[in-house]
């Protein structure tokens, strides 16, 4: 199946891409370079389709691939996994946060993030200027939005961007925290996407408050959704891989 093939039934079947819980996995599924992504779909006899599953290649980490699905079942999880990886790589999982039980014995998982899926409320939103906040553009085109002194820095940027959304990302040096640079870096990046006609979205671990109150103050509320983020290992199809000494102790009777 052909890359527009797959993107199309995924479109109409499996993620709604007007969806601020559906964006990010979409932005992957739909929209991230053709070039370098790999999709697979499994089809039922009726033509609907019962998930699918991908493997991008991403400028974050060149020798991790990033895989995102959307799974009706686990089953359908492991079968569309085994044909997109390789078993005993490293990979990162980005995906809705249940879609995680499906990864069954497929993967080792290393660490996992638990993601709070924040949009901006435009009321709540004050644009504003501040004068040391500096745009300059990224290697890949997109921009950045920095205030520098002295060596320390805060920083704000889009991840990605769909057409309906994009996700700012945000870093402050802990020297220069407490001042508002974080917020101002953030308000700029965030009236940036709004001027194109987009919907910024902010993703947030639930116990990083400080990043929380950056949010909150700029504009951005909880969608109630989740994204995980997590490392792994590929293991295999659980159903076809041998069963380790290991597993044979606590497989049960």
């Amino acid at each position: 199946m052909l890359i527009h093939e797959a993107r199309q039934i995924i479109s109409r079947y499996l993620l709604d891409d007007s969806s601020i819980v559906d964006a990010p996995t979409a932005y992957y599924a739909l929209y991230h370079d053709a070039r370098r992504s790999e999709l697979r779909v499994k089809l039922r006899p009726s033509g609907r389709a019962d998930g699918f599953a991908g493997r991008f290649q991403t400028g974050y980490d060149l020798f991790r691939p990033l895989v995102t699905m959307r799974c009706r079942t686990a089953d359908t999880a492991a079968d569309l996994l085994a044909e997109l990886l390789t078993p005993g790589r490293p990979y990162l999982f980005f995906a809705s946060s249940h879609q995680l039980p499906y990864l069954g014995g497929s993967f080792a998982l290393q660490t996992q993030r638990l993601m709070r899926i924040y949009y901006l409320e435009s009321k709540r939103f004050r644009p504003g200027i501040n004068v040391m906040v500096v745009e300059k553009p990224t290697p890949g085109g997109l921009p950045r939005f920095e205030i520098q002194s002295g060596g320390l820095a805060a920083v704000a940027g889009i991840n990605w961007q769909s057409p309906g959304f994009a996700e700012v990302y945000v870093h402050t040096d802990p020297g220069v925290r407490k001042r508002g640079w974080g917020q101002a870096v953030v308000t700029a990046c965030t009236e940036y996407i709004l001027r194109r006609g987009r919907l910024p979205l902010y993703l947030v671990e639930a116990d990083n408050e400080e990043s929380l109150a950056l949010a909150e103050a700029v504009g951005y509320v909880d969608s109630g959704a989740q994204q995980v983020y997590a490392e792994g290992v590929y293991l295999g199809h659980p159903a076809r891989r041998p069963i380790s000494i290991k597993e044979e102790d606590t497989a049960g009777p």
